[in-house]
């Protein structure tokens, strides 16, 4: 029954509210045990997982060792110490200590006497940093105005900052366009500083029609010495450096300076001299010294490339970060492709013409209408797929392509759905597929070894393991990343009413291993994808 009151307190209404009695004899069932399994469409870098657990696997399951497993990790998530309220008196003192008494808190963060720090460092946020994501807290000792902000100790300050914190936003691998890439993980360095090459100064003389009336080629004969302040200086060092194959009717747009003062100072990165050279210029009419610019080596390419390199069977190495040193890619340059016996890349730093640069395969298409179906191909062979900007005659860079070897790279997967199997759940094709197509890329966390070994114990004990080994350092984990492909189950040659139908084959993708699943044979649609696992797999 519900009543309905007056102001006073006094019941107006009463209304009946028909409700029906539910005796419950049966118990509810209990749900089935499931997995989690973020999606994801590439690979994802994990490397080691935590030291600190953030919880105990089956910790209700007196079976499961957690004892044993717990001694993989240094101490559990929720025992680290965390104290908001220190945060809030810290910020509390830095706020008074630059109010107050006019410090810095850049003075103050050097003073080093606060237990937490005020500026963020590469993956753990500053006190600043936290303190715009939280609402700002009232209490008794508060005295920081609502409206203020604390000012950001990362801003950059100079041109050269700048250029370094919008590069830094970008992939390093000059293959992959995804922003915030997961997998490429190593910070995307600065160039090295270049300096004027002969042929560039070549082509300055060839420039004929002046660009203004301060060319520099109408100016030429001038001996006035342009005026820059020190900050000018370093601003066009900077641009000077990044682009030192401009003409100087170029780099006057970028410095936004006359062309004739441009060429002026740039003539002081052209050393005489191949060793490295200090040239000082003090500008008496300004009374200023001018920024330092120092020379750079000359080398000649001698290195030579052999088909024994680790890269020509990508199953036997480890990828490394693309080589940006100075000088030859050999040993006295310091070059990580040469130390680890592999080509360079289309993404290394080095010259296009360095020796040791990655050639493509010159396959074209046959009477099949395919191309790089066989080990014919080099790139077949060696087990990386082609490079479109390599392998210009088989028409892996064509979006209509003919090349059978660069599948992965463009995506050219076959539609599947998860369904019920005679091994609980199944992938099961859509489309039909030929032998040689590429069903799915096998996506998951690339972890190390002793991460691995540790979540191997939980992988046992389940009784199932989504991991691949991919190469000597890396293993493919699927078990809390990954996609559909994670369902395609198990089959052998001794099984001759279901042999398996697909095989998983470790590629080099532009400089990356993934792994891909490809059609043994011809499929149709509602064919159930099954490839052997293979006898290791069963030895976990």
């Amino acid at each position: 029954m519900q009543s309905l009151y007056s102001p006073d307190g006094q019941v107006v209404s009463e209304i009946f509210i028909p409700f029906q009695v539910v005796d419950v004899v049966a118990v509810l069932d209990a749900h089935p045990a499931y997995e989690s399994c973020s999606p994801s469409l590439r690979n994802a870098f994990k490397g080691d997982d935590d030291d600190n657990m953030v919880f105990i696997p089956y910790a209700d399951d007196p079976s499961f060792d957690q004892l044993d497993h717990s001694s993989w990790y240094e101490s559990f998530s929720w025992q680290e110490d965390f104290d908001p309220d220190l945060q809030v008196v810290l910020l509390e003192a830095s706020y008074r200590l630059h109010a107050r008494h006019a410090l810095e808190y850049e003075d103050i963060e050097e003073c080093n006497v606060l237990p937490l720090k005020l500026a963020s460092c590469p993956g753990k946020p500053g006190l600043i940093a936290i303190s715009r994501r939280r609402d700002p807290l009232v209490w008794s000792g508060n005295s920081i105005p609502i409206d203020y902000v604390f000012p950001s100790t990362d801003v950059p300050s100079n041109l050269l900052q700048r250029l370094q914190c919008v590069n830094s936003l970008f992939c390093p691998n000059l293959n992959c366009i995804e922003p915030l890439c997961g997998m490429h993980v190593e910070l995307n360095v600065m160039p090295p500083a270049s300096m004027l090459s002969k042929q560039a100064t070549r082509e300055w003389k060839d420039i004929e029609t002046p660009c203004g009336r301060q060319c520099f080629l109408a100016a030429a004969a001038s001996k006035e010495v342009p005026c820059w302040s020190n900050s000018e200086m370093e601003i066009c060092q900077v641009i000077f450096e990044m682009a030192s194959g401009l003409s100087p009717c170029d780099l006057s747009i970028l410095c936004l300076k006359p062309c004739s003062e441009v060429y002026y100072y740039r003539n002081l990165l052209n050393p005489s001299h191949p060793a490295a050279t200090l040239v000082k210029v003090r500008n008496a009419k300004c009374n200023q010294s001018a920024v330092q610019f120092y020379g750079m080596h000359s080398y000649l390419f001698v290195v030579t490339c052999t088909k024994g390199d680790a890269d020509d069977d990508c199953n036997q190495f480890t990828p490394n970060e693309p080589c940006r040193h100075n000088g030859p890619c050999d040993t006295a340059g310091g070059c990580p492709c040469f130390q680890n016996r592999a080509h360079c890349q289309r993404n290394c730093h080095c010259p296009s013409k360095c020796p040791r640069r990655l050639r493509g395969c010159r396959c074209s298409t046959g009477k099949s209408g395919a191309s790089c179906a066989t080990m014919k191909c080099h790139c077949v062979e060696s087990r990386r797929e082609c490079d479109p900007e390599l392998c210009l005659s088989c028409g892996c860079k064509d979006e209509i392509t003919t090349c059978r070897n660069s599948q992965i790279q463009k995506g050219m997967h076959k539609a599947f759905e998860i369904g019920r199997s005679c091994w609980g759940l199944g992938a099961f094709l859509t489309d039909s597929a030929r032998g040689g197509d590429v069903i799915a890329e096998y996506v998951g966390e690339l972890i190390y070894e002793p991460t691995f070994d540790s979540r191997g114990e939980v992988a046992t004990y389940r009784g199932r393991s989504y991991s691949f080994k991919l190469n000597s350092t890396f293993t493919l984990d699927a078990s809390y990343l990954g996609n559909s492909s994670r369902f395609i189950n198990h089959s052998s040659g001794a099984i001759q009413t279901r042999p398996p139908n697909c095989r998983a084959y470790v590629r080099l993708v532009n400089g990356e291993h993934r792994i891909g699943i490809f059609a043994l044979q011809d499929l149709e649609p509602g064919s159930e994808i099954l490839m052997d696992y293979g006898h290791d797999f069963f030895s976990i």
